[in-house]
């Protein structure tokens, strides 16, 4: 602290300021011994191929990805290169072997197309980030080689996906309404039937909820993952809309070229 800012505080104020650094001091010490052990867990349960599908299911693979990048901007990103913590031992605080636990990750998931979607679709993901990632990785040595080089093309990946994100999100603008995720308003992947109200809505979307309250969004009633239909005339309207408007894309942008 500030000699001078702190020999103006009232002896009141320095108790609760005081007060308040060590409370925050034992949070601290509690929380990143847990951080550091579930970044080591992520990493170990990643190499195993079953475990790994699971958090590539649609519904799980966007918290993921949110949590790895949030993490990863605390400690490449801009306010993580001001961050100098005084012993940092005894906090256990090891930010190079959180780094590495991290890219670890990164990298047992860097090939999955629907990592990279989510990567793109993050509001934590920039360009500049991961490319930062990758270059302190490479300066530290932190990965071997295979897993270098899988985190090293995750940033272009995430580019490539990116600019198809876009193109797609172009062609259903004008989508029909009954295409449309009734609570993300998003064009719908996988569009299921809930039994207890009779509304159609994206699979992922109503997994997402229900991991967390099993009831139907609409009306409240009992509901589990297992009782959802699957909607598959719509589905099938859907896909032929898409396609047609794909193709039409495509010929306009050979006529542009011509």
């Amino acid at each position: 602290a500030n000699p001078q800012e702190w020999s103006s505080l009232s002896e009141e104020q320095r108790e609760t300021t005081s007060s308040r650094h060590e409370d925050n001091e034992q949070e601290v010490k509690r929380a990143l011994p847990l951080c550091n052990k579930t970044l080591k867990m992520l990493g170990f349960l990643s190499t195993d191929t079953d475990i790994r599908g699971l958090f590539l299911l649609d519904e799980l693979c966007s918290r993921l990805v949110n949590m790895l990048l949030h993490v990863l901007t605390k400690l490449v990103g801009a306010k993580g290169m001001e961050l100098k913590v005084d012993n940092p031992e005894s906090y256990n605080f090891r930010p190079k072997e959180m780094l590495t636990d991290l890219c670890e990750i990164f990298s047992s998931y860097a090939d999955a197309p629907l990592f990279q979607e989510h990567c793109a679709k993050s509001g934590y993901y920039t360009n500049d980030l991961m490319t930062k990632a990758v270059k302190t990785c490479t300066k530290l040595g932190l990965l071997k080689d295979d897993n270098m080089a899988l985190f090293a093309s995750l940033p272009e990946m995430v580019l490539e996906v990116s600019k198809t994100i876009e193109d797609d999100d172009a062609l259903t603008i004008d989508a029909p309404d009954e295409f449309l995720d009734p609570l993300m308003c998003t064009f719908m992947k996988d569009p299921v039937l809930l039994p207890t109200s009779g509304t159609i809505i994206d699979r992922s979307t109503v997994t997402q909820h229900l991991l967390n309250d099993p009831h139907d969004p609409f009306n409240r009633k009992e509901l589990s993952i297992d009782m959802v239909e699957p909607a598959d005339d719509l589905r099938e309207r859907m896909a032929a809309w898409l396609a047609q408007k794909r193709a039409e894309r495509d010929s306009n942008n050979m006529a542009m070229e011509e």
